[in-house]
């Protein structure tokens, strides 16, 4: 059997933190270029508004909110035994859906639809990290560093939505506080989503392989090329 080539399951996670990345970083950086926002310190949607960044932010984070569905899935695959991993899914998909929502509709154009679905991503996201955290602590093939990592990103994260929500109580006073907590509380979710490479090694989504048919009737060089979908994760 020739194996052609696979696709590793954590492409799609690393898929998923750098799109989303890489496109709020461009579009701040054409926001501030261009004099739309100032540079300290605009919200990540206030980076969505003008053109043309906002058609980048919407093509990035839809893009990069199909690759969070998509790890979200693999992951609930990918550990069968967990026991939150119903929860985890749910929390998940709706935090990949809010991600869409907030990449669809900028704030100028819907800024109640905007504001729903930054608060499906952010609370989807959260409970998702701390669900995750708590199946992660109790597999013993999962390392202590890995399961740390993930309780310590879960509570910087509550930490860092609840100082958001005191400050959003007086936006006008404290709207920098607010943008800061957001930056740093998305930075926080694409660190978490690098945990997860090391509990993902060596589970491929896909094999690409050919078999070798060789027979009195057959000619050694007959091979019949198939697609094995490894049952995704078998190693």
């Amino acid at each position: 059997m020739i194996i052609f080539g696979s696709v590793d399951v954590r492409t799609i996670t690393l898929l998923a933190i750098l799109i989303s990345w890489a496109s709020i970083i461009t579009c701040y950086v054409l926001a501030v270029s261009l004099g739309h926002v100032p540079a300290w310190l605009p919200t990540i949607s206030d980076c969505a508004v003008g053109a043309p960044e906002k058609y980048l932010f919407r093509i990035g984070l839809i893009t990069g909110a199909t690759a969070l569905f998509a790890n979200v899935v693999m992951v609930y695959y990918a550990f069968p035994k967990f026991v939150l991993r119903k929860l985890e899914l749910v929390a998940g998909v709706a935090a990949a859906a809010g991600l869409t929502v907030v990449g669809a509709v900028n704030e100028k154009e819907n800024n109640t639809v905007h504001i729903g679905g930054t608060i499906a991503l952010f609370l989807g996201y959260e409970t998702y990290m701390v669900a995750l955290a708590q199946d992660a602590s109790k597999d013993s093939k999962i390392s202590s560093t890995s399961v740390i990592s993930k309780h310590i990103f879960a509570i910087v994260g509550i930490v860092l939505l609840l100082a958001a929500g005191i400050f959003c109580t007086d936006w006008k006073k404290y709207r920098v506080y607010v943008a800061l907590c957001e930056w740093l509380y998305v930075f926080n979710i694409e660190i978490f989503n690098l945990t997860l490479f090391e509990d993902l090694q060596g589970l491929l989504l896909l094999e690409v392989q050919q078999d070798e048919l060789i027979s009195d009737s057959v000619h050694p060089d007959d091979k019949t090329p198939v697609v094995c979908d490894k049952t995704l994760f078998e190693t």
